[in-house]
């Protein structure tokens, strides 16, 4: 691999985890939201939001691991 190539493969890793961290503070914003206008509803967004964003976060490893 070239040097450039290098340079793109480590910009898309270094983009790709701003977006998982920008997913998750945008998911806690809405369950924060959610909280303040219905607490009872809230739990159960922010325990789905967990959820997803772990399941979407770890999905290489989990891939792995069942090959």
């Amino acid at each position: 691999m070239n040097t450039l190539q290098k340079f793109m493969m480590a910009l898309m890793g270094w983009g790709l985890a701003l977006l998982k961290l920008l997913i998750a503070i945008a998911l806690f914003a809405i369950a924060k939201v959610t909280l303040r206008t219905n607490p009872d509803l809230a739990i159960a967004v922010l325990g789905t939001a967990v959820v997803i964003f772990l399941l979407w976060y770890f999905a290489p490893q989990i891939k792995q691991f069942f090959k």
